[in-house]
């Protein structure tokens, strides 16, 4: 899932808060609140946190290269 944004920062340039289209917004809610996440999203999701939990870096993206990446 792709979502478009808007990324608001503090005064120190810092990401605080991100503005998505209402839409989007709806969507995510819904997916939240109902539970209605893929098979295949749930796994994404499964793998995403175990390589969090075993400190895997190198299955996240960097705060530098993301920046980079969105031309930020």
């Amino acid at each position: 899932m792709t979502i478009t944004h808007q990324t608001v920062v503090d005064c120190h340039g810092k990401p605080a808060a991100a503005l998505i289209p209402w839409s989007e917004f709806l969507l995510i809610r819904a997916m939240l609140e109902g539970g209605e996440v893929t098979d295949e999203e749930a796994a994404t999701l499964r793998e995403a946190e175990a390589d969090r939990r075993a400190g895997n870096r190198d299955a996240f993206t960097d705060l530098a290269s993301l920046k980079a990446e969105l031309a930020l």
